[in-house]
Formats: C-alpha cells, sequence, structure tokens
C-alpha cells in the first residue's frame, strides 16, 4: 500500500497539480455564487465579460514565453542560481506589445474609462503571476506554482471580493478587489520565487537590443493555437450578450464555471507534468515516448472526469440548486456542458505533448482553420435568427478542441 501510495500519489506531479487547483477553483466557485446571487443579471453579465477579457488578454499577453522559455530557465535558475536576464527583457517587451494592443480592445468593448484603467494594472501582475507560477515548476515540485496561482490568488480574491460586495455592493467594487488581489498575489509571487531558487542578486535593466523578434513570432503562433479556447470563451459572453441578452450571459457564466472543472482537471494534471513531458533532447522524442506519455496523463486524468461527469448526470439540479438556485432552470444544458469535458480529456494531452516539445506541425493552416471555424460560429445567430442558443454555446466550446484534434492526429504520424 505504501509502495503504491509513493508510486500513483506522492510522486505524480499531475496529481498533486490538480488538488492544489481544486482547492482555488472551488473558492472561486463559491465566490461566483455569491457574485450571481447578489448582483443584478446585468452587473453579473457585466463581471462575467470583464473576467474573461482579463483571462484572455493575459493569456495573448504572456504569448506562451513561460512555455518557450521553460527549458532555459529550468537549466540557468537550477544550475546557475541566475535569472536570465534576457527573457525579463523579453516578457516586458512583450508585454508593452500587447498591453497596448489590450488597452484598446479594453476601451473598445467596455466604453468606460474607469473599466479600462482597472483593466491595465490588473493584466500586467496577471502576467507576472502566469510566469512566475509556470517557471517556478524548474526543478519538479509544483507546490509554489500552487499556492501563488490557485490558492493565495483565489483566497484574496474571495476575501476582497465579499468585502466590497458588502462595502459597495457595486461591480466597480469588485473590479478594485480584483485589481488589489493580482497586485499583492504578484508582489508575494516574485519574492517567494527569488527565496526558492537562492537566485543571486542582479540588477535587472531593460535591454531592447535582448528582444528576440523570432521568439515573439514562435509565440504568436502558440498563443493563436491555444488562444481559440480563450477567444471562444470571452466570444460567446460578447456576442451572446449582443445576440441572446445578459440572462445568457449569465447562465452561461455559470455553465463554463463547471466546464472548467474539466479543463482544470485535464489542463493542471498535463501542467504538473511539464517538466517530465518537455525532453532535454529531441532524440529522445519519438512516437514510443509521445505514447507512453499520453497514456500515463490519460491514466491520472479519467477517474476524475468520468466522477465528475457521473456526479453531474445524478445530481444536476441539487448541485445548481445548491450554488446557483436562480439558474435551476439549466439543469439539462449542465448535463450536456459536463460531456464537452470528455472531448477534452480525450484530445488536449496529446496538443500538450506536441507543443511543450515544439512539434507542432502545420501550425499556422491550423491556426487558420480552428478561427476560420469559431468566426463561422460567431456569425450563426446572424444569419439563422432562430438558432437555438444553448446549441450554439456548446458548439463554440466544442469546436475548436475537435480542429485540435484532428491535427495533433496528423502530426502525430509524422513522428518517428
Amino acid at each position: 500500500m505504501k509502495r503504491l501510495f509513493e508510486k500513483h500519489i506522492k510522486n505524480n506531479l499531475g496529481l498533486i497539480n490538480l488538488f492544489g487547483k481544486i482547492s482555488g477553483r472551488f473558492l472561486f466557485l463559491l465566490l461566483t455564487s455569491f457574485f450571481a446571487y447578489k448582483l443584478s443579471f446585468k452587473d453579473f453579465a457585466t463581471f462575467a465579460i470583464f473576467w474573461t477579457a482579463l483571462r484572455m488578454l493575459t493569456f495573448f499577453s504572456a504569448n506562451n514565453l513561460y512555455i518557450i522559455y521553460f527549458n532555459e530557465v529550468r537549466e540557468s535558475v537550477i544550475n546557475d542560481k541566475k535569472w536570465p536576464i534576457h527573457i525579463t527583457s523579453n516578457i516586458i517587451l512583450t508585454l508593452i506589445v500587447f498591453g497596448s494592443l489590450s488597452t484598446i480592445i479594453s476601451s473598445l468593448i467596455f466604453n468606460n474609462l474607469i473599466i479600462t484603467a482597472l483593466m491595465i494594472p490588473s493584466l500586467l501582475f496577471f502576467v507576472i503571476i502566469r510566469n512566475i507560477s509556470e517557471f517556478s515548476k524548474s526543478d519538479n515540485s509544483v507546490y509554489l506554482s500552487i499556492f501563488i496561482e490557485d490558492f493565495l490568488f483565489y483566497f484574496l480574491f474571495f476575501i476582497t471580493g465579499v468585502i466590497s460586495v458588502y462595502l459597495y455592493n457595486s461591480l466597480i467594487g469588485i473590479l478594485i478587489a480584483l485589481f488589489f488581489t493580482t497586485f499583492i498575489t504578484a508582489i508575494i509571487s516574485l519574492v517567494l520565487f527569488n527565496r526558492k531558487f537562492k537566485l543571486k542578486t542582479n540588477t535587472y535593466r531593460l535591454k531592447v537590443k535582448d528582444f528576440s523578434f523570432k521568439i515573439l513570432r514562435l509565440g504568436i503562433n502558440y498563443t493563436f493555437l491555444r488562444g481559440n479556447e480563450f477567444l471562444s470563451s470571452f466570444g460567446v459572453r460578447y456576442f451572446g450578450q449582443i445576440y441572446f441578452g445578459d440572462i445568457f450571459v449569465s447562465y452561461t457564466h455559470i455553465m463554463y464555471q463547471f466546464y472548467n472543472v474539466f479543463t482544470l482537471i485535464t489542463i493542471s494534471v498535463i501542467s504538473g507534468m511539464q517538466s517530465k513531458i518537455t525532453v532535454k533532447k529531441d532524440i529522445t522524442f519519438n512516437k514510443y515516448f509521445v505514447k507512453n506519455m499520453y497514456f500515463k496523463i490519460l491514466k491520472t486524468i479519467s477517474p476524475f472526469v468520468f466522477g465528475a461527469i457521473i456526479i453531474i448526470f445524478f445530481f444536476n439540479s441539487e448541485i445548481l440548486n445548491l450554488f446557483f438556485p436562480k439558474y435551476i432552470q439549466y439543469n439539462e444544458l449542465l448535463v450536456k456542458v459536463s460531456l464537452t469535458g470528455l472531448v477534452f480529456m480525450v484530445i488536449q494531452p496529446l496538443i500538450f505533448i506536441l507543443i511543450y516539445n515544439n512539434k507542432v506541425y502545420n501550425i499556422r493552416l491550423l491556426n487558420f482553420v480552428q478561427y476560420l471555424g469559431v468566426i463561422i460560429v460567431y456569425i450563426v445567430p446572424v444569419v439563422f435568427l432562430d438558432f437555438n442558443e444553448e446549441y450554439w454555446l456548446l458548439i463554440l466550446m466544442t469546436i475548436f478542441i475537435i480542429i485540435q484534434g484532428v491535427f495533433s492526429l496528423l502530426s502525430y504520424k509524422k513522428i518517428k
């Protein structure tokens, strides 16, 4: 029994990462439930759009540098106890490029100076949190990553969010609480990262000459590859408000909280195993490695995904009544949403094995096809005025996953 525990639980980085992330996301689920109960449909819908816009812009602004530079950071902080200064320059300069675009996008989406002013610094702090969280796994330990991104952030936001509602009971109050949460979390994450790796003191000066357009382009390719999930998550709320109104956005945001349970299970296991998935030498990357790693990930994920589906299938009404009583009539939709998590579980491990090792072939064609697919779905309600809004939601949840699955199989066939 002890040997089984050590092999399958104690030393399973994906499982450890999963348990850590669940605690934080459960706090966020409770907080979302609180907001849904206290806020009007309109304010709750606006918060949903702001939150998904912030997550989407954070992802695009980080530009996947935490994946591209992972090996280099691992070698530097472990062997030399130094932080690669040129990586800081690339992170900051990339953020400036995308941050400027994000400012324009925010002002167009919200048409509100206060909301835009709160979006930009929150975006900066979120990028810091994202990078530090991922790079902190360089020594095959996920505990600091879990503490920063999953426990500390969601714990602070839970406290500040509840306080802001009782003090101001307004959307702006919640956004201010989110700003302070990201600020405090970013500062603490920088301090803890430096302490963990005992880095030698350096003078960090921004050097434009360190900026790499090659890395920027590579990051953009991977960002567009993975960004479809964030874009569709935001777009279904933004365009959904235009097509179907605030109530649609509200229940969509709630459905995504449950959909995110499945993506959380899959991605947290994959992310926790990043150092093992990323090979140090190309010669070790072959079909045997991919197949072995894929089924290793799937073996860890599948009991939790199937368990969650079974619970939702039998207790969907009770779950909604407990957390979101105003939305209990959408219990059948909740069951359908849970089944999309099964599709995500099957396809995403292969996608990330390829991404972590820079082995995604035809990436530009893949990006073109999946974004074209999402755009077509976006305009469906314009062409078909009576198109079912729930089906529209489910299609947007799954279309990019299916397209990525087809291309990942083609990439797998090219591996020796």
